[in-house]
C-alpha cells in the first residue's frame, strides 16, 4: 500500500507542523507591535524574507542529505571558525577592516555584507554539531579521558572566541552540546562527571573574568527578592561581592529594567492574554528587544497561559520527534546529527524562556523560530532540515548497533 505523502504521526511532519506553527507566532507578534508603533511592518518583512530563505536553507540542506553534508564538516567548521577570528581580530584592533566588521553595543558579532549581516557565532551551533558527529561516529577513544578532551577542545575554542565578542548567551548554549553528544556515543559517565567537577572549581575564576554588566545579569536573578534587596540597601558591606548599594537601589530602573518589565509583560496576559495587537507591552514600547529577545513575553501578554503552553508544547513536540528520530537511527553518524540538533534547540528554549521568567540570567538569546533574527533563524532551519535528513534515510547496516560497548570496558 502506498504511503500518505502526509503522514502527522511521522517526526518529519510533527516537526514540520510545529516549526509552522512557530513561525506564525513570530510573525504575528512582530506585526502586532510594529502596525500600532509605526505604521508599517518593515521587520514583519524583512523577517518573512528571512523565512523564506531559511526553508529554501531547509530543503536543501534535507536534498544534499546529512551524510554528503556532513564530509565538509571540518571544513564548514573551518570557515566559520575564521569569521570568528576576524570579529575577534576586529575587537582586539579596534578596526571594523572598511565597515566590514561594525561594533554595536560595544560588541562585534555581525559581519556585514551588501543587503545582509552574518552573526558566525549563530552558524558555529551547527558547524560544531557537524564536526563533532563526524569525528566521533566510528572511534572509541573519547572512552578515555584523555581522548575525550578532544572533542571538548573542538568545542572550547569556538566559545572562546564567541565570549570575546561578547557573547555569553551562545557561550552558555554550546556548552551542554559535546556533553550530550559523548553521552549518547558512549563516552564514560565517569569521566563526564569529573569534566563536570573541573568546571565548576573553575567557576570562581570565570567569575572575576566576567565584565561588570554580566556579573549584575547574574547577581540580577537575587536582587529580584525584595528582602534581600532591602537587606544589601541596609547593609551593603555585607554584599560587597555581589554588587554595592547604589546597584541595589537602582537596579529595577537599571540593569533589571528588562527582567521587571518582561516578567510584567508575561503576567498580565493572565489566562487568555489581552488578545492579538491588544494590551499596554503592544501598543507602546515598554519593553526592550520585545520582537527579539523577550518575544515569549509578548505571547503571554497577548495570548496568556494557553498561548504560552501552545508554544512550549511545539518545542517539546520537536524535542521528542527529534529523539524519536535519533533513536531509531541505526547510522552512528545521523544519530549524533540529530541528538546534537535537539540539544541546540531544547538548550535555546531553555535559556530563553528562563530569563524571560526571571530563573536564569538575560544573556540575549533568541527563542528558535520566534524572535527576529535572519542568522539564528537560517540557523534553526538547517536543524530542522538536518533532522528531516535522518528521518528520511536510515541506511540499512550489517555491523552492531551504534554506541554499545561490552560491560566489561566500563571498568
Amino acid at each position: 500500500m502506498k504511503r500518505p505523502v502526509y503522514d502527522p504521526t511521522q517526526p518529519g511532519w510533527v516537526i514540520l507542523t510545529a516549526t509552522a506553527v512557530l513561525c506564525l507566532v513570530g510573525l504575528l507578534c512582530m506585526y502586532a507591535t510594529e502596525t500600532n508603533e509605526e505604521g508599517f511592518a518593515s521587520n514583519t518583512f524583512r523577517q518573512g524574507a528571512y523565512l523564506l530563505c531559511s526553508v529554501v536553507a531547509a530543503l536543501l540542506t534535507a536534498r544534499v542529505g546529512y551524510h554528503a553534508l556532513s564530509r565538509y564538516a571540518y571544513a564548514i567548521f573551518a570557515v566559520v571558525l575564521a569569521m570568528l577570528l576576524l570579529l575577534a581580530a576586529a575587537k582586539f584592533l579596534r578596526f571594523n577592516f572598511g565597515g566590514l566588521v561594525p561594533a554595536r553595543r560595544n560588541a562585534w558579532r555581525w559581519i556585514m555584507l551588501p543587503g545582509f549581516q552574518l552573526q558566525p557565532s549563530e552558524f558555529m551551533k551547527i558547524a560544531c554539531i557537524l564536526a563533532l558527529a563526524w569525528y566521533l561516529r566510528f572511534r572509541r577513544n573519547y572512552r578515555s579521558f584523555w581522548g575525550m578532551l578532544i572533542p571538548f577542545f573542538v568545542t572550547a575554542v569556538p566559545m572562546g572566541l564567541i565570549l570575546v565578542e561578547p557573547d555569553l548567551g551562545t557561550t552558555l548554549l554550546m556548552i551542554p552540546v559535546p556533553f550530550v553528544m559523548l553521552f549518547m556515543a558512549g563516552a564514560k559517565k565517569r569521566h563526564l562527571g569529573l569534566l563536570v567537577l573541573l568546571g565548576m572549581l573553575c567557576l570562581p575564576v570565570v567569575w572575576r573574568k566576567m565584565e561588570p554588566y554580566q556579573r549584575m545579569r547574574i547577581v540580577g536573578l537575587l536582587l529580584q527578592h525584595d528582602p534581600l534587596r532591602e537587606r544589601i540597601i541596609a547593609h551593603p558591606e555585607e554584599y560587597t561581592h555581589l554588587c554595592t548599594k547604589r546597584q541595589a537601589i537602582e537596579w529595577e530602573a537599571d540593569s533589571g529594567l528588562q527582567l521587571v518589565r518582561g516578567k510584567a509583560a508575561l503576567g498580565s496576559g493572565g489566562l487568555l492574554g489581552q488578545g492579538w495587537g491588544q494590551g499596554t507591552y503592544v501598543e507602546y514600547d515598554f519593553l526592550p528587544d520585545r520582537h527579539n529577545d523577550f518575544v515569549f513575553a509578548l505571547v503571554g501578554h497577548q495570548w496568556g497561559l494557553v498561548g504560552c503552553l501552545v508554544a512550549l508544547a511545539c518545542y517539546v513536540a520537536i524535542v521528542f520527534a527529534g529523539v524519536e528520530i535519533a533513536a531509531v537511527s541505526p547510522d552512528p553518524l545521523g544519530r549524533l546529527l540529530a541528538v546534537g540538533v535537539v540539544t541546540i534547540i531544547a538548550a535555546q528554549v531553555l535559556i530563553n524562556v528562563g530569563m524571560t521568567t526571571g530563573l536564569m540570567p538575560i544573556t540575549g538569546m533568541t527563542l528558535p523560530f520566534v524572535s527576529f533574527g535572519g542568522s539564528s533563524l537560517v540557523t534553526n532551519f538547517v536543524g530542522v532540515g538536518l533532522l528531516i535528513s535522518v528521518s528520511r534515510h536510515r541506511p540499512f547496516l550489517l555491523y552492531k548497533k551504534s554506541f554499545e560497548f561490552p560491560e566489561a570496558e566500563e571498568e
